[in-house]
């Protein structure tokens, strides 16, 4: 079964950035800085931040997870991140994928979007896929509360 969910912030800033900080691994950082009850640590295991990186992801209650960096498109601002060992690929999905979009509005005007691509042969595992939803669009607030007070 696949599936696809998908949410947007707007965000008080300059789409650059809130690209600068959704590309780059001050991205990682961030929420772990601001945001610890959702990731407790992330580790560079491979790469240097950039297309190919590999991070592991420790969260508060779960297993660790690694992600992979699959694009990063600098032109139409827009990150691929793929779960491929560990977190929900423990609990029977055999796919899922971390879209984030940065949309420039207007000039001090962004919208920050996530989708989340999945494959389950489970259709009770959605549910866990909604919760992730909740937790991702968190993040996406506690940015743009950052970004929004960097700027004034």
């Amino acid at each position: 079964m696949l599936g696809k969910f998908s949410e947007q912030v707007e965000i008080n800033a300059p789409a650059i950035e809130v690209w600068n900080l959704y590309s780059t691994l001050q991205f990682a950082k961030f929420v772990v800085e601001k945001l610890p009850r959702i990731a407790e640590k992330v580790e560079l295991v491979e790469g240097n931040g950039g297309l190919g990186s590999i991070l592991l992801v420790s969260t508060p209650g779960n297993a660790p997870y690694k992600e992979k960096f699959m694009s990063i498109d600098d032109e139409k601002q827009v990150k691929d991140v793929e779960i491929f060992e560990g977190g929900f690929l423990d609990l029977g999905f055999s796919f899922y994928l971390i879209k984030w979009e940065v949309m420039e509005k207007s000039e001090n005007l962004s919208i920050i979007k996530l989708t989340l691509d999945f494959e389950t042969k489970d259709a009770e595992n959605i549910h866990l896929s909604i919760a992730n939803l909740q937790t991702f669009v968190a993040i996406m607030k506690a940015s743009a509360d950052y970004l929004e007070q960097k700027n004034k």
